[in-house]
Parts: structure tokens; C-alpha cells; sequence
């Protein structure tokens, strides 16, 4: 039997979903690698307040994130338009 779907490749997911490169979402990235390290030190050294600093750390990094794409720094596609899952469907 044979398929009559068309064909789809990881440049069109990547196209469709903006795969990430953007201002928003490293920044996101960067902090919560941040609030890791961070927690992951407070877990070696069994220090209670920079364990709670680190998790406030990464949820921080959400914020970043959403604020950056909500401000215009998240994934455009080649005309412009924001991306990804909360647009509306043509």
C-alpha cells in the first residue's frame, strides 16, 4: 500500500514552528541554565537559599522569554509575522 500524503521535511517543521532562533528564546535559555547551576550548586552545598534562588531563577526565565517574543523579539516568519502556536490559522 502506498501513502498519498505529502511528503514533509525538517525544513518545513523547522519553517513552521520557528525552531527556536530568536532573541526571546535564547535569553529564556540562558537564564534557565543559569537558575540550574545555580540550583545544582544549592543541592552539592546543601544551602536552602540559593536552592530557592535558583528556582526563582529559572521560573524568572519564562518571564524573560515571554516578555521578549511579547515585545517583538521572538521567531518571524519571511514576511515578518510572529509565529508559532497562539497564531491564528489561515
Amino acid at each position: 500500500m502506498t501513502s498519498q500524503q505529502p511528503e514533509s521535511t525538517h525544513g518545513d517543521v523547522a519553517e513552521e514552528h520557528g525552531h527556536g532562533h530568536s532573541l526571546a528564546a535564547w535569553a529564556g535559555v540562558a537564564t534557565c541554565l543559569v537558575g540550574f547551576l545555580v540550583l545544582s550548586l544549592a543541592v552539592v552545598f546543601t544551602h536552602l537559599v540559593s536552592g530557592i534562588v535558583g528556582g526563582a531563577i529559572i521560573l524568572a526565565s519564562l518571564v524573560v522569554s515571554y516578555g521578549l517574543a511579547k515585545a517583538g523579539h521572538g521567531v518571524k516568519d519571511s514576511h515578518g509575522r510572529p509565529v508559532g502556536v497562539g497564531r491564528s490559522r489561515r
